[in-house]
C-alpha cells in the first residue's frame, strides 16, 4: 500500500491558501483571548489552548487503519456532485481495497478532549444523551456516495450539536 494513493489534492493550492488565512485568523483570536477565553469556560487552561488546536492540526495528517475492505469495483474518472458541491474521482490505477481509518486531528483528539471535558465537569449522564442524539440524527441522514464515501449533509451534525447542548443546558 502507497500512502501517496490515499491523497488526492485536486484544489490543493486554494485550499492550502484557506488553510493558511484560518491558521492566521486562529492565532489572531488566540491572541485576543476569544479562543481561550471559550476554552477557558469549557474547562481547558490558556497554557494548553494552542496546543490543542495546533496537535488537531498536525494530527489531521495521520490516519491510523483500523480495518481493510476486499476490493469492489471502483467508480473513477467521474464527477459526483453532492450538496451543489462537484468532486473528481480520482483514476484510480491499483486499488488493493478500502482502507477504514481513524484520523487522530478530526477524531481522536476530539475525542480524548471530549471526555476530558466530561469526566471534570461531571456530565455523564448528558454527555450520553447528548451523543446518542447527535449520533442518531447523524447516523439517520448519512448515506454512501460512490466515489467519495460516507457523506452527510454539511450542517446538520454542528447544528443538531448546538442544539442538544442548548436543550440540554436549559435544565
Amino acid at each position: 500500500m502507497h500512502s501517496s494513493s490515499f491523497h488526492f489534492f485536486p484544489l490543493a493550492l486554494p485550499f492550502l491558501v484557506g488553510l493558511l488565512v484560518v491558521f492566521v485568523a486562529a492565532i489572531t483570536l488566540i491572541e485576543l483571548r476569544v479562543l481561550a477565553y471559550s476554552y477557558e469556560k469549557m474547562g481547558v487552561s490558556h497554557r494548553h489552548v494552542f496546543a490543542v488546536l495546533f496537535y488537531s492540526l498536525v494530527g489531521s495528517y495521520v490516519n491510523i487503519p483500523v480495518a481493510e475492505l476486499p476490493p469492489e469495483q471502483v467508480v473513477s474518472k467521474r464527477e459526483v456532485g453532492f450538496f451543489g458541491m462537484h468532486y473528481v474521482v480520482p483514476e484510480v490505477r491499483e486499488w488493493p481495497g478500502t482502507v477504514i481509518a481513524v484520523n487522530v486531528g478530526g477524531a481522536v483528539i476530539p475525542t480524548v478532549l471530549s471526555l476530558y471535558l466530561i469526566a471534570k465537569n461531571d456530565l455523564y449522564g448528558r454527555g450520553v444523551l447528548a451523543v446518542s442524539a447527535v449520533a442518531a440524527v447523524v447516523n439517520r441522514l448519512a448515506y454512501p456516495v460512490p466515489g467519495i464515501g460516507i457523506a452527510c449533509p454539511t450542517l446538520v451534525p454542528p447544528v443538531t450539536a448546538a442544539t442538544v447542548a442548548l436543550l440540554l443546558s436549559l435544565r
